[in-house]
């Protein structure tokens, strides 16, 4: 068999995000997920999981594809340290430059003549019209805006995009580390002592936002479904314990709790189930479900929240399995 010619990508181990990474971040950013964006470059969903998680080979023209969907060049991904093309400093005093450049045109004003306007030399003009200044200077900008008569809104805006630009990178960059130490820390690390004794389990989130419950279970009776992401539940130590996404509105109510779609909510198996308590059920001949459960002789009341839904009620033998709600995350 003749030997498969290796067009993938080197990412190397060095403290940026490798290529895997780097797409799914972006691809949540953009609020895509991972099912419509392997549609859009023809993968399945479970090859694009594999691509993210670094387990397939990404070759350059599946990496155009990813880049075209996601609206970046391919270069985002090789950006030093990480760090992409949208975020650039120079392009924006570029900006500011041509801005201030076509302000004074409009004006007919020379270099000179702007210059003798805000006390610089000729040679300051040029080099901010030609983006080699820094105009973060807020008495500096307000010559500008005097000389130029325009609003120092103008100049601020880029400044504010470009920190908004900076804080989404940190949260990408942490979410990225995060996710490259998964499950590293110990009690030592902490501060606790034991190194052998970890004090986090990595709590799979299975499914992905709008994709329904997992409706697949496995020999041992745990769901099976593709695992969209990890959270971290300190109090959690079940090791069997999984995460879902909200879905429908169900579970949603003016007052007291609720469960807005895309909320995630964390099961257990280990704890024992009460009536009254929030519960992922999987019964006989029923999809699963999200409920609060209640245990009327002789049956189980299955009872959502938002009372436009109607409760289901069932025989105790048709229960298969329940897993009881031991964590609430909002979706902000």
């Amino acid at each position: 068999m003749p030997e498969e010619e290796d067009t993938s990508i080197e990412t190397g181990e060095e403290p940026g995000l490798n290529i895997g990474m780097e797409i799914k971040i972006l691809r949540e950013r953009k609020r895509i997920s991972g099912k419509e964006l392997a549609e859009r470059i023809g993968l399945s969903q479970s090859q694009m999981s594999r691509l993210e998680k670094g387990q397939r080979r990404i070759d350059a023209q599946i990496l155009h594809k990813i880049a075209r969907a996601l609206d970046v060049r391919p270069s985002f991904f090789f950006g030093e340290r990480g760090l992409p093309e949208e975020i650039n400093l120079g392009a924006v005093h570029r900006d500011i430059g041509k801005m201030i450049r076509a302000e004074r045109r409009k004006r007919h004003l020379s270099a000179e003549d702007l210059a003798k306007k805000i006390s610089k030399p000729r040679s300051f003009i040029l080099a901010v019209e030609g983006g080699e200044a820094n105009l973060l200077n807020n008495e500096v900008v307000s010559r500008f805006c005097r000389a130029l008569k325009i609003e120092p809104s103008r100049f601020f805006e880029a400044q504010e995009k470009t920190i908004q630009d900076l804080r989404r990178q940190v949260r990408r960059l942490g979410k990225a580390h995060a996710d490259r130490t998964l499950g590293a820390l110990t009690s030592e690390a902490l501060g606790f002592g034991d190194a052998e004794a970890p004090v986090r389990r990595p709590i799979p989130i299975l499914g992905e936002f709008g994709g329904g419950y997992p409706a697949e279970f496995g020999p041992d009776g745990e769901p099976l479904a593709e695992v969209d992401d990890y959270l971290f539940v300190p109090r959690v130590q079940d090791e069997k314990a999984f995460a879902l996404h909200v879905v429908g509105e169900a579970m949603e109510r003016k007052a007291g709790p609720s469960f807005r779609e895309g909320d995630i909510v964390v099961f257990s198996g280990k704890q024992e189930v009460r009536s009254k308590d929030f519960v992922f059920v999987h019964a006989q001949s029923q999809k699963p479900l999200f409920r609060q459960v209640f245990f009327d002789p002789p049956g189980v009341r299955l009872q959502p929240l938002n009372l436009s839904y109607p409760p289901q009620v069932l025989h105790r033998d048709e229960v298969l399995r329940m897993w009881r709600l031991v964590a609430h995350l909002h979706r902000h």
